[in-house]
């Protein structure tokens, strides 16, 4: 095999486009069905399989003393032989999807089945670096998604239908949207189909990823764009945002007080239809058994299906959300600086005690993420990127640039005090954010002293706006 180090592919920008599918006859409905059945059962298969030869590899004596060794280009490889050697990677995956995928009859194409056994690689891969302690398997009702590597064969868009296998479907778009019918002028990638289960119904919805750069929405062109830097500073329920222009305070997430206090609703009346039909699956404390079968009633499974509908609603919600604030964000300024996070070790002790504080702040840090790529996502359009705020070494929280000293702060102090002016200490590090030198590791102290008397002003205007706004009621303006 030749070497084909530094020969990577390409990669051209793209963008999604999604349509609800056009389910005409029930035989078009039972189709899609039994794919995603056989779908379901492929990855769970593959999934199991890198599960297998991953507690293999960790067994393995060599490997163990291996990974004791300092890192270097020969320890790697010999990492990566030993992997190869239990049957451990991506592409032997592959191999063994064929056997499953034989076993349907090839039902799914094996592009399509290669996908699946990546994706099952790829969910393993996170248990074997620690960022996870645990994978799931997809159950019955589970939401599925399939997509293909390319829009030659199989799985495909072709003349305004999607083609897979023996039914061809169109799909649902608006004569007035003229964002989609000029996306749809643009070249497909590949295909991804999607089961969703909406107000207890199962519908189908497919995503096409179109090469290049969106088309610009018939709103978007009355925005003005700003060049400039933004500092972002991310908490646990609030973002700040600070530029030249604006200072900004609003909640991470929209408020979803009433479809959650539905959810706590559901969730006691699951928990008595739960004991009222497996009565024997309790001791006389009433904690669970071990090893029960459990029996659901009809009534259980249609107050679940409801929970899982509104819990689809607050994720739309949030992600609406937060498109429009990154939009917001965006229109400030296109040099945005962010501090640097991780949550890895959240996602360890969330997992450990499901009720641990731990959990709620790793669902904060998760809404952050999603905001960070949608901004990082609308960049990239403009040849840009976030950039990255080393937190140890700038310390943003803790700098005072009127006497270039640090001082730890606690985090229950929200207000501090500068030479007596009352300062909002997200909106504080957000500003110090902005201000941040080109090395991305320390504070212009000129430059935060240049800016002070702007910001404070900026800072005024938003803490009035906020003492006028009801805190659950915030939402960007």
């Amino acid at each position: 095999m030749g070497n084909t180090m530094g020969m990577t592919k390409k990669r051209s920008p793209s963008y999604i486009l999604e349509f609800e599918l056009i389910v005409r006859t029930q035989r078009e409905r039972k189709v899609l069905e039994k794919k995603m059945r056989i779908a379901k059962s492929i990855y769970n298969a593959c999934l199991g399989y890198c599960l297998k030869r991953l507690r293999a590899v960790k067994a393995d004596h060599e490997y163990q003393q291996l990974l004791q060794e300092p890192k270097s280009a020969k320890r790697n490889r010999g990492l990566r032989e030993i992997e190869r050697a239990h049957g451990y990677s991506e592409y032997q995956t592959h191999a063994f999807s064929k056997d499953p995928r034989a076993h349907f009859g090839a039902a799914l194409g094996s592009s399509v089945v290669q996908k699946l056994a990546t994706r099952a690689f790829q969910a393993v891969e996170r248990i074997h670096y620690f960022k996870t302690p645990k994978v799931r398997f997809k159950s019955k009702t589970d939401e599925m998604t399939v997509e293909n590597k390319s829009n030659k064969s199989g799985l495909r868009r072709r003349d305004g239908k999607i083609i897979w296998g023996e039914i061809a479907l169109e799909f649902k778009v608006a004569p007035q949207d003229r964002y989609a019918q000029e996306g749809l002028m643009d070249r497909t990638k590949y295909v991804r189909i999607l089961r969703k289960q909406i107000r207890g119904q199962d519908r189908y919805f497919v995503q096409l990823v179109q090469e290049g750069i969106p088309p610009q929405k018939a709103h978007a062109a009355e925005q003005t764009v700003n060049h400039g830097r933004v500092g972002i500073d991310l908490g646990t329920a609030t973002v700040a945002i600070v530029s030249d222009h604006r200072a900004l305070l609003t909640p991470l997430a929209p408020p979803c007080k009433k479809e959650y206090d539905q959810i706590r609703e559901i969730d006691q009346a699951l928990l008595r239809s739960k004991k009222v039909s497996n009565p024997e699956n309790y001791d006389k404390n009433g904690k669970t058994k071990k090893d029960c079968l459990w029996i659901y009633s009809k009534r259980y499974l249609k107050l679940k299906a409801k929970r899982n509908d509104l819990y689809r609603k607050i994720a739309a919600k949030q992600r609406q959300y937060q498109e429009i604030l990154a939009n917001q964000i965006l229109a400030l300024g296109d040099d945005i600086r962010i501090e640097t996070k991780r949550c890895q070790s959240l996602e360890i002790f969330a997992f450990i005690d499901t009720k641990s504080i731990a959990r709620k702040t790793l669902a904060s840090e998760r809404l952050a993420g999603m905001l960070i790529e949608i901004i990082q996502r609308k960049l990239s359009y403009r040849g840009l990127s976030v950039k990255k705020i080393n937190t140890y070494l700038a310390k943003a929280k803790e700098f005072n640039p009127l006497n270039n000293a640090t001082r730890t702060k606690q985090l229950a102090q929200q207000w501090l005090d500068l030479k007596g002016e009352r300062i909002h200490r997200d909106l504080y590090s957000a500003f110090l954010l902005s201000n941040t030198a080109e090395s991305l590791a320390v504070i212009d102290q000129a430059a935060c002293k240049t800016k002070w008397d702007r910001f404070k002003k900026l800072h005024d205007l938003e803490i009035e706006r906020l003492d006028q706004t009801d805190p659950h009621e915030l939402l960007p303006v």
